[in-house]
């Protein structure tokens, strides 16, 4: 089985074993991605293990590579 990767190309990189098992709780119950709308009200499918390790800037969405929804 392959190491789950994080967006940003790196192996998922928590630093804390509590978080990573309540964020991957939510991508069991929620899906994998989140749709989160930019200032344009594009909107695209992020994945909810990138958001809890970087954070996100609705400002960014567009150069981060994620998929248009």
């Amino acid at each position: 089985m392959s190491e789950a990767l994080c967006h940003c190309g790196q192996p998922l990189h928590y630093s804390d074993q509590k978080i990573r098992a309540m964020v991957e709780h939510w991508v069991e119950r929620l899906g994998e991605h989140i749709i989160v709308t930019d200032e344009s009200g594009r909107k695209f499918k992020v994945p909810r293990h990138y958001i809890a390790l970087h954070g996100i800037k609705a400002a960014e969405l567009d150069s981060l590579g994620f998929e248009e929804a």
